[in-house]
């Protein structure tokens, strides 16, 4: 029988005496996060983000000198991190943001208030007004919090110089179906505005003007909205027309617009997906073990971000473990009436179910829903992406116990009629990874003598694919022919290559490896003869070997098993993360490959010491000054990036 106590186990919390050789920092991954500390009691000590977190987080551990005293106290109380996966760096400040201001951790000084965030808002009067707040009132129309108060400022100059909507203070209202005008400070009407060609002139009381008005007001909520791809366009035409007339400065200003605009493009996950107050629940059946990851959203925003390990579910089935742990598990509800549930499977008795969760958490109501499709989708993946990854983290805390051995590796090296080649064990594993086929890359992971030796690691950018081309099988043939070569160069065999895959994956490799050994000299072929090689596929661990069409099937809970997947596994993240790093480098390379001024050295200076373009707002002039040059400072500051 379930036990909410014993059954559902968050991780285990790490004693700071061995936390810089625990896989908790060593394992922490390099892509935008958000980080929480922990102290004994498991209360939350510090809420952070960054876009590289491992150095941000190792860095309170490796430069303890340079801590304040704040700090290096707050180090001294660390027993455990957590840490949340999101898709870029705005994700991570809106996110930790709404963490800190529900938790108030003891050492965060900054962001307890809602200065951070900066709201759009346009006012419901007859004739509406736009500008900028940092409160919300719902008697206006506001669009969601940003956080660069410049990129805002200068999007409204933008579309006030293309929309001209109105920036005074009349006072608009309809007396006897008339509508009236008055002014509340003086101001003159027709203002400054009128007579310099920014405003769309409804003061004039014109019925054309004001229907012209209300249409242009309604072009930039939808621009609001993210739909900026035609305002763009004809942003784009115009700049190009005014370079070709030679008219640069005037170029310079369209593209500046331009970058304003596009920016309102980034979706940002934790902010603009799901409004109201929800719990999105999805899980993941890996490594013999059952994971749940929650969301918690109240009032629009991420408030919790949470995920279990639960044992001793025997072989229930998956819609019955999440029946009995939505019944088992707390919720905030403090003054909701209604409270959604995002499922990632349809359960049969949900009707029930929501009658019984409305009772448990003593709400109005409950509503369990199963979405398909975007937006809400999007909140299913984002818990799945949290839940691997607590999952591999759990995993790799538990394998850290298995005393593998060079002697595991010779044990299943004979389970397969293999011999060991070196007197140093070495098994490699290599994992392709993309998105949609952007980016694609590859990884190699190692184990050497029963410990994975990330020294050796490997990583790869596929050179051979078109960029958005779908095409697995070519980036391992392109990896397979690389590894070929560097064993004809540097005579490294290895004693066992694992390929991530099935029967078919195992036979393209075969066919790539046949076709390389005819341009080779007969030392090098008698070298690549001692290849061995094995595929392995994930559904049920089936093991192929080149000789054999039937699959081979280990124990589960055997060691050389254990071994192979941990090897494979590392391989997979080790892809993925690459992968995502890539995607980070890509879009801040483009920012700075549109400045002028900016080149090939430059950038990669700048993106190796600070980061990212968005880290540069704060770091200080002058010491940009030892990379950039005053032109280049200017460049920046011209586009808002400092």
């Amino acid at each position: 029988m379930w036990n909410t106590k014993n059954n559902i186990s968050k991780s285990k919390k790490t004693h700071i005496s061995s936390l810089l050789e625990s896989d908790i920092l060593k394992n922490i991954p390099k892509s935008p996060w958000v980080y929480i500390f922990y102290n004994e009691e498991k209360k939350i000590l510090y809420i952070g983000k960054s876009i590289h977190l491992k150095s941000r987080v190792n860095s309170y551990f490796n430069d303890k000198n340079k801590l304040n005293f704040a700090k290096k106290k707050m180090v001294s109380e660390i027993k455990n991190i957590e840490t949340i996966i999101t898709n870029n760096e705005t994700e991570s400040l809106i996110l930790e943001s709404t963490l800190i201001k529900k938790h108030l951790p003891k050492y965060n000084i900054l962001m307890k208030d809602d200065k951070n965030y900066l709201y759009i808002k346009i006012t419901k009067e007859i004739i509406p007004k736009i500008f900028t707040t940092r409160i919300k009132n719902y008697d206006w129309e506001y669009f969601w919090p940003y956080t660069s108060s410049n990129n805002v400022k200068n999007t409204l100059k933008v579309l006030k110089k293309i929309f001209w909507y109105r920036a005074c203070n009349l006072i608009f209202w309809k007396e006897d179906k008339n509508l009236i005008i008055q002014s509340t400070n003086g101001v003159k009407i027709p203002c400054m505005d009128y007579y310099i060609k920014r405003c769309a002139w409804p003061c004039l009381l014109n019925k054309e003007n004001i229907q012209a008005y209300k249409e242009s007001i309604e072009k930039i909520k939808k621009i609001l909205n993210g739909e900026t791809k035609e305002i763009i366009k004809i942003l784009e035409e115009e700049m190009y027309k005014k370079a070709s007339e030679l008219k640069f400065e005037e170029a310079s200003e369209l593209k500046k617009d331009k970058e304003s605009l596009v920016s309102l493009e980034t979706l940002q996950t934790v902010r603009d997906f799901v409004k109201w107050d929800y719990d999105v629940i999805n899980f993941i059946k890996k490594y013999e073990r059952f994971f749940v990851g929650c969301i918690e959203i109240r009032d629009n925003k991420i408030t919790e971000v949470k995920n279990y390990e639960i044992e001793n579910y025997l072989e229930e089935s998956d819609e019955e473990i999440l029946e009995k742990f939505l019944l088992l598990k707390e919720y905030s509800s403090s003054g909701l009436n209604i409270l959604n549930f995002l499922l990632p499977i349809t359960l049969e008795n949900h009707n029930i179910l929501e009658e019984s969760l409305a009772k448990i958490i003593t709400i109005k109501q409950v509503k369990i829903e199963t979405p398909k499709v975007w937006p809400k989708f999007e909140m299913l993946k984002f818990a799945y992406k949290n839940v691997y990854e607590f999952a591999y983290k759990k995993y790799l805390a538990s394998q850290s116990t298995k005393n593998f051995t060079a002697k595991t590796q010779k044990n299943f090296l004979t389970l397969l009629w293999y011999t060991p080649i070196n007197k140093d064990i070495i098994f490699e594993c290599n994992d392709i990874s993309h998105l949609s086929g952007t980016h694609t890359v590859a990884s190699r992971s190692i184990i050497k003598n029963g410990k994975t030796d990330s020294s050796l690691y490997k990583k790869f950018t596929i050179k051979t694919l078109e960029n958005n081309k779908i095409d697995d099988f070519s980036a391992l043939k392109e990896i397979i022919q690389r590894r070929l070569k560097e064993i004809e160069n540097k005579k490294n065999l290895p004693d066992l290559i694992i390929i991530d895959g099935g029967k078919w994956q195992l036979s393209a490799v075969l066919t790539t490896i046949e076709a390389y050994k005819k341009n080779c000299d007969e030392p090098t072929k008698i070298l690549l003869d001692k290849l061995q090689l094995i595929s392995l596929a994930k559904k049920e661990e089936e093991i192929f070997l080149p000789w054999k069409s039937e699959a081979i099937l280990l124990d589960k809970e055997s060691e050389e098993l254990r071994l192979i997947q941990k090897i494979r596994d590392e391989a997979h993240r080790f892809a993925i993360t690459f992968n995502r790093e890539k995607r980070i480098q890509s879009m801040q390379k483009n920012i700075l490959e549109s400045l002028p001024w900016f080149w090939a050295i430059t950038r990669k200076k700048l993106l190796k010491k600070y980061g990212s373009v968005e880290n540069l707002k704060n770091i200080p002039k002058e010491e940009l000054k030892e990379i950039l040059n005053k032109t280049q400072i200017e460049t920046l500051e011209d586009h808002l990036l400092i």
